[in-house]
């Protein structure tokens, strides 16, 4: 019966994290543009990812995004995409994937953290849903500032983004708003949607 139950368990995790890689990847392709901003909703699973499942899966899920991030770059989808390929593709796969791994990683810790303090784990999804953009974005700024850095700067047309210098045309061309958007998004749905899945998963174990 302990072993039924086991392996009951593990099909049914294996089956949740197939969703939500399935639903990662959907969302890392849809955008939806409001006015100049896009909404997307890619940090989302894997913040559940981590919560739920802890920080390994967390990575994982995280890796599926770098993963279709990296396809997105290789296949130069914008202007921008084309460039850091052009610079510098083996760096410029291996940051999409870092960057959303190590935020889903991440988050899973801070949230393990968190639990060893409260027991309120709505509550506690707060915390690594503001970790996960914060992470990925500074990655992903790290990355731009060290490696891309010159060639950003040398390219006549992407300097002229910005006239503040590497550092602003990282943080406020390349970055924007785009990140306040992604952490409000994250600090408002991570929370509800834990919530329901932990009623969900209380509900089960009961029955």
């Amino acid at each position: 019966m302990a072993k039924s139950l086991e392996s009951h368990a593990k099909i049914l995790r294996m089956v949740q994290l197939a969703f939500l890689a399935a639903l990662e990847v959907v969302l890392m392709l849809v955008y939806i543009p409001v006015g100049t901003i896009n909404l997307n909703f890619g940090l989302v699973p894997i913040v559940i990812a981590a919560v739920l499942f802890g920080p390994g899966y967390g990575a994982m899920i995280g890796g599926v995004s770098g993963i279709v991030t990296m396809i997105q770059v290789l296949t130069g989808q914008s202007a921008f995409y084309m460039f850091l390929v052009a610079t510098n593709p083996v760096a410029a796969s291996i940051l999409c994937i870092i960057k959303t791994a190590a935020a889903g990683f991440l988050s899973g810790l801070v949230y393990k953290l968190f639990m060893k303090f409260s027991k309120f784990k709505a509550a506690n999804v707060i915390a690594p849903a503001i970790v996960c953009p914060v992470v990925n974005t500074g990655i992903f700024a790290l990355g731009m500032l060290t490696i891309f850095g010159k060639a950003l700067m040398a390219d006549p047309e992407i300097s002229a983004w910005s006239t503040g210098g590497l550092v602003a045309l990282v943080f406020v061309a390349l970055i924007g708003i785009n990140f306040f958007v992604e952490l409000g998004l994250n600090v408002v749905l991570c929370p509800v949607i834990s919530k329901a899945l932990f009623v969900m998963k209380r509900g089960k174990s009961g029955q």
